[in-house]
């Protein structure tokens, strides 16, 4: 894209239509639609969202839908009106909800028939909620999504948008406490799309499979971005269902697959994979969690030409911060790599001072990698400053060739008759055991005759699908493995282990029972 100015995802989505008009942009349930088709579409979303709802630049529409082509078309009309992206994590309680919608000062929520009851009652008592557009359904005056898109033809309606004005308010599906909106400007997604496009090889012939819910920052920060800055095609799954993924993957000839690896172990165990045709996927993209090395190698023999990626970025970061590149999937599979070009990056001690290779500390990236704030809350991204520096709250060390490895959070870290345990290192020992689904680390006070010790090392365990086991066999394991204060005290199995919506463990979850 070199000597092509670009100030705006809208100015991308032009210059790639205007290029490739028929490559097929988006394709769901068999349904495909082109560069040119999509235009249409958005156009005449956008048209009816300003004439009929008054949307205007830098109104806030709220997206509250499952994975597919009216996400995609909505999202893409908000981006050429100069609107803001806001999308909404539908797995949400009501109250969150309605908090969400409230304090994002959405104006238009445009709503699938699938959302309708949690959402129109959280809509309710909004203040700057002006209308409703339904998906599949009519709200009083408001005409629905398909009415809208049926009607009128294109629109040049442009108002100018630069790089410091807001693309998407992205809320924090956080752990603890409200969520916070992150603030993403046009100029940090543009420098998001360049770097992610240089860190994974994403190129125009790629069809990228999107599982994980559109509303998670990795599809709206950068895949539907990227996807239209290459012109490549955005394959969508309605449900993270992994027959139907497969079945898309050789359907539609994906080429690459980013998710979490909670998803990549239900591939890996799924019986359904012999004489499938996946050789077409090239990359698999992974974040949130490591993946076990035994999850790493099953996962070559099933897709051989397939490169494996960790990668990490947080809601706070304008462009993910690492990659761990495909030949250090199998030799270091614990970390998340080194930090990418234009990332700065420190690991502090509680004195502020930095600390050596080796040595387990709080993250901090340089403001310049930061988003500019939290919508209407100014306070609260300088309570995470350091000075120019962003203390991510994420306990971290880097080795002396430079890849970084995640300890944990710094509010989970366990200490064990004062020896510091972190839940990280537990969890991906227990991750080796090949009878391991997945497994999760929390501290839980001492009591009784151990009172002395604190806090005690649980581990929440789910157990591959059809094998049997037992907590005497964990605890050997980690034993074999790890320092006697580290291994597991308390050992509880589930079925399933609580996450939000981005994938992540709900700790707090585990620790309350």
């Amino acid at each position: 894209m070199a000597g092509i100015a670009f100030s705006s995802l809208r100015d991308v989505w032009y210059h790639n239509l205007e290029k490739f008009p028929r490559k097929r942009a988006v394709v769901c349930e068999g349904v495909s639609r082109s560069y040119a088709e999509c235009d249409v579409l958005s156009d005449r979303l956008r048209r009816g969202l300003a004439e009929r709802c008054g949307l205007r630049k830098g109104d806030r529409v709220a997206i509250a839908a499952p994975n597919g082509l009216e996400f995609f078309t909505a999202y893409w009309a908000t981006m050429k009106s100069g609107g803001v992206v806001a999308p909404v994590n539908t797995r949400l309680g009501t109250e969150e909800l309605a908090a969400l919608l409230d304090r994002s000062e959405a104006e238009i929520l445009v709503v699938h028939a699938a959302h309708r009851g949690a959402l129109m009652k959280a809509a309710a008592g909004c203040r700057r909620m002006r209308h409703v557009v339904g998906i599949g359904f009519a709200e009083g005056t408001t005409p629905s999504y398909e009415a809208l898109t049926a009607e009128g033809g294109g629109w040049d309606h442009h108002p100018p948008i630069a790089e410091e004005d807001v693309g998407i308010l992205l809320f924090t599906s956080g752990t603890t406490g409200l969520p916070k909106g992150a603030v993403m400007r046009h100029g940090d997604l543009l420098f998001n799309n360049r770097l992610a496009i240089y860190a994974h090889g994403l190129e125009h012939s790629d069809v990228h499979l999107l599982a994980i819910p559109m509303f998670h920052p990795t599809p709206v920060y950068s895949l539907l971005p990227t996807a239209a800055l290459t012109g490549a095609t955005v394959a969508l799954a309605p449900r993270p269902d992994v027959k139907e993924i497969v079945d898309l993957i050789e359907r539609e000839r994906v080429t690459t697959f980013f998710g979490v690896p909670s998803l990549f172990r239900l591939l890996d165990a799924y019986s359904g994979l012999e004489g499938r045709d996946l050789g077409s996927l090239r990359l698999i993209a992974y974040a949130g969690s490591p993946m076990p090395p035994v999850v790493i190698g099953r996962l070559r023999q099933r897709f051989p030409r397939a490169r494996l990626h960790n990668f990490f970025g947080l809601s706070e970061t304008i462009s993910m911060t690492h990659v761990l590149p495909d030949a250090d999937a199998d030799s270091r599979p614990e970390s998340i790599g080194k930090a990418l070009p234009h990332i700065r990056q420190r690991i502090l001690g509680e004195d502020g001072l930095d600390l050596p290779p080796g040595e387990v500390g709080e993250l901090h990236f340089h403001r310049d990698n930061i988003i500019s704030g939290y919508w209407k809350e100014p306070d609260l991204l300088a309570a995470s400053l350091r000075g120019e520096w962003f203390n991510t709250g994420d306990l971290a060390l880097v080795d002396p060739e430079g890849y970084v490895y995640l300890k944990g959070r710094s509010k989970d870290m366990i200490k064990v008759a004062g020896e510091q345990v972190y839940g990280v290192e537990v969890e991906n020992c227990i991750m080796t055991h090949e009878k391991v689904m997945e497994a999760a680390v929390i501290g839980i006070a001492a009591t009784g005759i151990r009172a002395h010790l604190g806090e005690l090392v649980k581990a929440v365990v789910v157990a591959r699908p059809g094998m049997a086991l037992t907590e005497g066999e964990v605890k050997r394991h980690c034993m074999e493995r790890l320092a006697s204060y580290k291994v597991p005290q308390v050992v509880e199995f589930r079925t399933e282990l609580p996450r939000n919506a981005g994938g992540k463990v709900l700790k707090r979850l585990l620790k309350e029972g």
